[in-house]
């Protein structure tokens, strides 16, 4: 299966639940803490989605690029920073002499080597730089993000009050124009994934 299918048919289930939920949330013959209970409900899951849907996308890509590529080598600094994240954590480890000896070979050993990708991590609370973050492992930009900051931001602050048994105020116009925001980064990084397997290095295995 071609990445931009799996990615499309992760996306569409989401879409498809918080559609659902939107239903409920928008009806006008609930009472007030029936719509507040829907509300925070809401918020909950447009995070979930959120955060799930970009961990799937990256995960996506670190499983494909682990394929594609022969060794880390070829590929890009922070790319081939991140495949080698857990070696270099060993190897610091070491007592000084074996450092030593094991840093003067690490470039031509390790470049060989085939590339091995931490889990991605979201940190559980997905933050517009830490999904920056991840994406520059990746070596993808995502105009969006950037774009939505203050919206992303909101809903990340929201989700861990309403996680934290907080109240929070919350209206139908401010879900929507989060939503949207969320809608917007999501098919732009599958987007920005699909084009990025796409080209060098991962044409050549």
């Amino acid at each position: 299966m071609e990445a931009i299918d799996e990615l499309t048919a992760d996306l569409g289930w989401r879409e498809t639940e918080l559609a659902l939920l939107k239903v409920f949330f928008q009806r006008k013959d609930v009472t007030q803490r029936q719509h507040d209970v829907l509300a925070r409900a809401a918020w909950s899951l447009l995070y979930a989605h959120y955060e799930g849907y970009a961990k799937f996308c990256l995960t996506l890509f670190f499983d494909r690029a682990a394929r594609l590529v022969g060794s880390c080598r070829p590929l890009p600094k922070k790319t081939k920073e991140y495949a080698l994240f857990s070696e270099m954590k060993r190897i610091r480890q070491l007592p000084t002499v074996e450092f030593l000896e094991t840093l003067e070979t690490f470039g031509a050993t390790m470049g060989m080597k085939r590339p091995d990708f931490p889990e991605v991590d979201t940190k559980s609370n997905l933050w517009p730089n830490v999904l920056e973050d991840l994406l520059a492992f990746a070596d993808i930009k995502c105009p969006s993000v950037d774009k939505n900051r203050i919206l992303l931001k909101a809903l990340v602050s929201k989700r861990n009050k309403i996680a934290h048994g907080q109240s929070v105020s919350a209206s139908y116009p401010d879900y929507l124009e989060q939503e949207r925001a969320v809608y917007e980064v999501m098919y732009d990084i599958a987007y920005q994934v699909d084009a990025r397997l796409k080209c060098d290095p991962f044409t050549i295995a």
